[in-house]
């Protein structure tokens, strides 16, 4: 048997007001992606969205959704883990020298300036 049909798009992460913030945890790092949208290139991720200001009530064991961003955060964040394509038009994860697993499974917050510009903190 094949794939299953599915109807209807995943949950994105809506995008974060100026000035302020929002936390997450991201999901497994094999399943990180650069997709193609309507509206160019973007870096996917699945994450668990802790808190954020454009929702009114997040369940205290959060919601499962995307980040989909051509951020220079969504960017750093996805290049950290992955190298650049291979002759197969493939990303490969980074192989490092220590366990991720501290850093991965962080506690992490996405900063929206007023500018409009994002930075990524993730605790070490």
């Amino acid at each position: 048997m094949g794939e299953s049909l599915t109807f209807g798009v995943e949950p994105n992460m809506r995008e974060v007001p100026p000035g302020k913030s929002a936390t997450f945890n991201v999901g497994k790092v094999e399943e990180w992606k650069v997709i193609e949208t309507e509206w160019g290139m973007k870096y996917s991720f699945p994450i668990i969205l802790l808190s954020h200001p454009s929702y009114d009530s997040i369940p205290k064991k959060g919601i499962e959704m995307k980040w989909q961003s051509k951020s220079k955060s969504a960017e750093g964040l996805f290049f950290w883990m992955y190298n650049d394509l291979n002759d197969d038009d493939e990303y490969i994860m980074k192989v490092f020298d220590h366990d991720m697993s501290k850093e991965l499974n962080s506690k992490m917050t996405l900063h929206r300036f007023e500018t409009g510009t994002y930075m990524l903190e993730i605790p070490q």
